[in-house]
Parts: C-alpha cells; sequence; structure tokens
C-alpha cells in the first residue's frame, strides 16, 4: 500500500505551510512551502474536494526534487507525505493580514 514509506520517513517532522490560497468552484491552488531538517523546500499544488472526496496535487521545482534525493531521501515519497499531510489537514496556514501587523 501507498502509505507504507520506509523507517526513516515516520521520524520525518514536516511541517506544511500554507501561504496563499486561491479559490476555485471545483478545484483550489495553494502554494507554500515544507521543511526537511533545516532545508526550506517551496511547492504549488491543486486540491480537490468534490466528487470521490479528497484529493491533492502538489509539485516541487526539479532543483528541489534534486535537493531532496541529495540529503538522502526520495522525493516521490516525500510528496505523498506531503500530500496526505494536507488531505488530513496537518498543516499551518500563514496569514498575511497578521504578517503585516507586525
Amino acid at each position: 500500500m501507498i502509505n507504507e514509506y520506509p523507517p526513516e520517513y515516520y521520524e520525518l517532522n514536516l511541517n506544511i505551510n500554507i501561504k496563499n490560497v486561491v479559490e476555485g468552484t471545483v478545484a483550489s491552488k495553494l502554494s507554500g512551502f515544507f521543511f526537511i531538517g533545516e532545508d526550506r523546500f517551496v511547492f504549488s499544488a491543486l486540491a480537490f474536494g468534490r466528487i470521490g472526496g479528497q484529493n491533492v496535487n502538489v509539485k516541487i521545482s526539479k532543483s528541489s526534487s534534486n535537493e531532496i534525493k541529495k540529503i538522502g531521501y526520495d522525493p516521490e515519497i516525500i510528496l505523498q507525505i506531503v500530500q496526505k499531510k494536507i488531505i488530513e489537514g496537518e498543516i499551518t496556514i500563514l496569514d498575511a493580514k497578521k504578517k503585516k501587523n507586525v
């Protein structure tokens, strides 16, 4: 099953941060970032939530994918974990208004 990852992936503390959401009638566009250790990775995503349940398609750049490989992880597995966390709501939504007031 897809949720079966090598043991080292279970110990990762991926904090998923959503910076921007553009809601549509069928899908929403998300942008944000996550960390692996001290390394920050930017992503974009399309989130669908209508027929058939929740689904999220997360994309990262080729250079981010290569950087994830360099630190010893499989980018595809990392993206699966990020997708799962977004679907399950294990995210932080950053409020741009609060940043401007600080």
